[in-house]
This record gives structure tokens, C-alpha cells and sequence, in this order.
């Protein structure tokens, strides 16, 4: 944000400012988008979790669901959920803890919500009669996520060790190089930067730009610049643009 201010010569609120804007925008583009295609989007879907932080590493900890379709590898659904600190904790980062704690109160685990909500949309876009496939690691809780949400529609679930290497034979693959691409292209997941958020929140809404970006402008691979991921699972016929998108206002409908 700093440097973003540097270079346009105006402030950094004005840099934060319209960069809330556009996460804003991005997000109900892409909600409005997946609403329109309810009940339309089929496929094998993934999902994992991206471990990032707030303001401080050991002490407040985030969890990142991320769901996508396997094939286009559009990305569904972000979310930044609390995690509550792990292990041994050094001085330094106990003393944090602790006036967290008596700020906030003791910082709980929301991945499990989180995850909730990126399966529940799932159940949103799925066709009606048909049956899901998925692919995760084998964190427990997912297993039984999908066995409350989707019940008898619960098609395969493929669960792969989270530790087995992450080359393209990993079925895993799809998603840990979409979780790899989030790292790269969102400043804020940069491991061991100093561009780490503040407030989850802002995540949110610096991944709704990327998701959007992600899923309707850019092209799927180099090999194939004119074809969107959102494109590749039939549910746009062109690429858009940053014009298109950011002139975008609600309840406005898309072409």
C-alpha cells in the first residue's frame, strides 16, 4: 500500500481506499456471477486450506478454505478464518497472546465454519439430482462436513495424504498449485513479508480481486491467453476486462 502511494503520488489512504472499493466490487461480482449459475456448475471440485496470519505470526494465526472446480480450476469460494495459537508459544509471542486475549477474548478456530460455508455454496451451484465428486486431503472434519451437507448425494470423496509430494501425479495437484498461485499473486500471503494483514478482512476482500481476476480476465495458462478458467467450465463465453468489471455496480446485470 505503502509503495502503491509512492508511486501514484497521493496517499496511502487513498491507495486503502480504493483498494477496499475494488475488493468490494470483485466480491459481488463473482457472488451475483455464481447466483446466476446456481444449480448449473458440475464437475470434480477440490478443496484445501492456506494457513497465513494477522499481524502476528504465532499468536494469530489464519486458515484460508479454498474451493475449486478440478478441470477450469475456477475458484468457487475464499475465505479468512481465525486459528487459534498452536504450540509451544515463545515469550514474546505469549505476552501477544495474552493481551489479545484480554482484548478480544481467547481466539477460537473458525475453519470449520469456514470450510461450511464453501461446502454449503457448493451445494448451491450443484445441479439437483446429481452427485458430487471431490477431492481433499484427510482432515477429518471435512469428511464429516460433506456427510451432513450432502447426505445421499455424496457421490466419491477422494481424501490424499497432505503429505505426499505435490507434483503434477498428485491428485492434489489442482488445488496446491492454485493455493501456490494465491501465495504468488496476493502480496499479503507472501511468506516471511512485511505486506502481511492487518485485519483478515482486508484479505478477503484483496482475494476477491484476485479470484476475479483469477477466474474471468486472465487466461487459464499461457499456453491458452484468450481462455478463462470461467470459460473452460461453460459458464462465460469471453474473457472480461478490468474496465468491465470495475464500472460493474448491483444490482446492475451482467451481459
Amino acid at each position: 500500500m505503502r509503495q502503491a502511494a509512492r508511486i501514484l503520488n497521493c496517499s496511502r489512504d487513498t491507495v486503502n481506499r480504493l483498494h477496499r472499493k475494488m475488493g468490494r466490487v470483485c466480491r459481488d461480482y463473482h457472488q451475483v456471477f455464481l447466483e446466476k449459475n446456481f444449480g448449473k456448475i458440475d464437475g470434480i471440485f477440490q478443496l484445501d486450506e492456506l494457513e497465513t496470519f494477522e499481524t502476528h505470526r504465532l499468536a494469530r494465526p489464519v486458515t484460508v478454505p479454498v474451493l475449486i472446480e478440478r478441470k477450469s480450476y475456477f475458484v468457487l469460494h475464499t475465505e479468512a478464518a481465525p486459528m487459534g495459537p498452536r504450540g509451544r508459544l515463545n515469550p514474546a509471542a505469549q505476552k501477544r497472546k495474552e493481551i489479545d486475549e484480554a482484548l478480544y477474548g481467547k481466539r477460537r478456530s473458525g475453519s470449520r465454519d469456514a470450510v461450511k460455508h464453501a461446502f454449503e455454496l457448493l451445494r448451491k451451484v450443484l445441479p439437483q439430482e446429481s452427485y458430487l465428486n471431490i477431492q481433499t486431503d484427510r482432515k477429518s472434519t471435512y469428511r464429516s462436513l460433506l456427510r451432513l451437507i450432502f447426505n445421499d448425494s455424496l457421490g466419491s470423496h477422494v481424501r490424499e495424504s497432505s503429505r505426499r509430494r505435490r507434483d503434477y501425479s498428485n491428485v492434489l495437484f489442482p488445488i496446491n498449485h492454485t493455493l501456490a498461485m494465491m501465495r504468488d499473486g496476493i502480496s499479503r500471503l507472501v511468506r516471511r513479508s512485511w505486506g502481511a494483514s492487518k485485519l483478515r478482512e482486508r484479505l478477503e476482500e484483496h482475494m476477491a480481486i484476485w479470484m476475479v481476476y483469477r477466474n474471468y480476465v486472465r487466461g487459464i495458462t499461457v499456453v491458452a491467453p484468450k481462455t478463462t478458467p470461467a470459460m473452460v467450465l461453460d459458464i462465460r463465453d469471453k474473457p472480461a476486462n478490468a474496465r468491465e468489471i470495475l464500472a460493474w455496480r448491483w444490482p446492475r446485470q451482467m451481459m
